[in-house]
């Protein structure tokens, strides 16, 4: 099979590879579409992908071919990558005392989707409803992290809440946020073509911070007092420090979105209102499935996040993660293996 195998920092090459064979109590899946995560390009970028391994996390695709000992799965089941209830014994790769997303988060798996097939035990994957799409369904993994995020929040139903940056995640977190309750969801993004997707997406406004003072701007339009909530969905320079400010007297900034450079703080500006920041990481059985209901319920929409111009083949691979790295317009690529 065909694949795109990391052969050093910044460097992936597409590579005919052995077609794995699954155990008996695995299936392998043929993957139709395998989303390019920010973490994927965070490996890439700072060389945390060990030579030799293949990438892609975020992919649905067929079963085809089940292990002897599989009787859940048949050949042809859709289904998506990721999200199945562990094990008795299994240990989710975050539960170390001083686990560090750094150092041991970025490690790549031996089973990544950035190929024409992957091998998984069978208790992973999740199936995916009849009524959605292939186009949402890739969309599974990041949205299962925007559940976590606002499950972990105290974003309660009637609250107005602000996501600073409209990526995948900010995009799939303020459709979370809507699909929750929000009363409404304000979102700050400086690239037009995210912008655009999340006013199509409902956005109560869409501020852009290169033009405007969104702390200001979130103050006016919360009479004053600033949101209870607010998710850094962005990890740029100031994000962090505009989401501090702009939460109201004992509000709650969420970082959902992972920075690799010192990002500036400002306490004096904040720390008189005893707001709280709250770190989310990753996602649980119980998000994905949360998911799949949202899905098949048609609150989450993918049609603004994958278009036509997010596909893209294993030719495309060096250069779009190249890309990536610096942030642009784009909003989600996937690769067609």
């Amino acid at each position: 099979m065909k694949a795109a195998v990391m052969r050093g920092e910044r460097r992936i090459e597409i590579e005919d590879v052995p077609t794995p064979e699954p155990g008996p109590d695995q299936v392998l899946i043929k993957i139709k579409y395998s989303g390019l995560c920010g973490s994927d390009v965070h490996r890439f970028q700072y060389g945390m992908a060990e030579p030799g391994s293949i990438m892609g996390h975020e992919f649905c695709g067929e079963v085809a071919v089940v292990g002897a000992n599989v009787t859940a799965w048949k050949e042809g089941d859709r289904v998506i990558g990721g999200g199945g209830t562990p094990l008795d014994g299994v240990t989710r790769p975050t539960s170390g005392p001083r686990y560090s997303a750094r150092t041991v988060g970025f490690k790549t798996p031996g089973w990544g989707g950035f190929a024409e097939y992957a091998v998984m035990d069978a208790w992973r994957p999740l199936r995916i409803p009849d009524k959605v799409s292939w186009e949402t369904a890739v969309l599974a993994e990041p949205c299962a992290i925007a559940v976590h995020a606002v499950r972990r929040s105290r974003f309660r139903v009637g609250d107005r809440a602000v996501v600073l940056g409209a990526g995948p995640i900010g995009l799939l977190v303020q459709q979370v946020l809507q699909a929750g309750g929000a009363r409404a969801v304000y979102v700050s993004e400086p690239a037009p073509a995210r912008a655009e997707a999340a006013r199509s997406l409902g956005a109560t406004e869409v501020l852009d911070p290169l033009s405007r003072d969104v702390v200001a701007r979130v103050l006016e339009l919360t009479d004053g007092l600033g949101a209870p909530v607010a998710f850094d969905c962005a990890a740029a320079k100031p994000t962090l420090q505009q989401g501090l400010e702009m939460v109201c007297r004992g509000g709650e900034v969420t970082v959902v979105s992972m920075a690799w450079e010192d990002v500036p703080l400002l306490t004096v500006e904040w720390i008189g209102r005893e707001v709280e920041m709250k770190a989310s990481y990753g996602s649980t059985p119980e998000d994905w499935q949360i998911v799949l209901g949202l899905m098949e319920q048609g609150k989450i929409n993918s049609g603004p996040m994958v278009g036509q111009d997010s596909f893209i083949g294993f030719g495309d691979m060096q250069s779009t993660l190249s890309r990536l790295i610096t942030p642009s317009d784009q909003i989600q690529s996937v690769l067609v293996p």
